[in-house]
């Protein structure tokens, strides 16, 4: 990342997102899990109507009869709940790094047909997500939260990571190679494999967004990166993908963004939890060091398939 990055906490605690984003907080939170999935789109008023009926001669959750008469999924009563606390936790001052002055509903896409499972940035299911504690990140008190839908640049690199890997991408010499060095290290230990992938990636080009994209900062997918090269959240999207291909749970994975201390600049790395160990992958290291060995970041958010984490001291 340059200079000409902007810092994802000036863009986050900057008035107009606070104001606009606590506003539609403040307005979310006053609302019954009925109206929430209305205005959503997820259930019609007639589907609403014979769920509320049925919970007041039952007693039963809401949620767990529109699901029962098949007007709701499991997955998007999950992901409105999770919206729901999160929008509340903002509201009293929680979620304080958001990309954009008013988030637009950016859900991560399920893998498209056709798309190999192993292959895509798509969230777990709702039974995976879960989460496991792992220690705190370099020392830092963490805030998670569930939703991750103002996180439109991470989402839209889900999306469009799905839609190249279904529509012809595996053909690419590049991302052909890329996905035989995953298969070699298949069956290996955990340790192996992360160091096989943090070796293989880090071979890639660096290169600048404003050189390679035209732009101050452009979020690449796997299959950009490998074709274009890329700066370092793309080299650790594409770790992320690649740990994601061997088995590794969304929750084991971490792309943080930092700031490097040395350099005094924003930074972004993959963290990785593992029965092998705690580790940081980082192009500007050769090495896969383990996070109790690493003092020169201060991380400012980290974010997977399904949940983001604000860092304070």
């Amino acid at each position: 990342m340059t200079e000409q990055t902007t810092t994802y906490a000036q863009k986050a605690t900057s008035g107009k997102a606070q104001t606009a984003f606590r506003a539609f907080a403040r307005k979310v939170a006053t609302h019954k899990l009925g109206d929430l999935l209305l205005s959503s789109g997820l259930v019609t008023q007639e589907q609403l109507d014979a769920a509320l009926r049925t919970q007041k001669e039952t007693g039963g959750q809401l949620g767990t009869i529109l699901i029962q008469q098949s007007a709701l999924t499991a997955v998007q009563l999950y992901r409105t709940l999770s919206q729901q606390w999160c929008l509340k936790a903002a509201a009293a001052g929680m979620a304080v790094v958001m990309h954009v002055s008013s988030p637009a509903p950016a859900q991560a896409a399920s893998p498209n047909e056709g798309v190999t499972a192993e292959f895509t940035l798509a969230a777990d299911s709702a039974a995976e997500h879960l989460a496991r504690r792992y220690p705190e990140l370099f020392g830092t008190r963490e805030t998670r939260s569930n939703d991750i839908t103002a996180f439109r640049k991470w989402t839209a690199v889900m999306d469009r990571f799905d839609s190249q890997m279904a529509s012809g991408a595996k053909s690419d010499a590049r991302v052909a190679a890329w996905m035989e060095k995953i298969e070699s290290l298949r069956g290996l230990s955990p340790r192996q494999q992360i160091e096989g992938i943090n070796a293989y990636l880090n071979k890639i080009e660096y290169i600048e967004d404003i050189d390679n994209y035209g732009k101050s900062d452009q979020w690449a997918t796997p299959v950009e990166f490998l074709k274009r090269g890329g700066d370092c959240e793309d080299f650790a999207i594409a770790k992320y993908a690649s740990l994601r291909a061997l088995g590794f749970s969304a929750d084991q994975l971490r792309v943080a963004i930092v700031k490097d201390k040395i350099k005094n600049e924003m930074h972004a790395i993959l963290i990785v939890y593992s029965s092998d160990g705690n580790f940081v992958l980082d192009n500007q290291n050769k090495k896969v060091e383990a996070i109790t060995a690493v003092s020169r970041y201060q991380p400012i958010f980290s974010i997977n398939s399904t949940s983001w984490w604000k860092h304070s001291a």
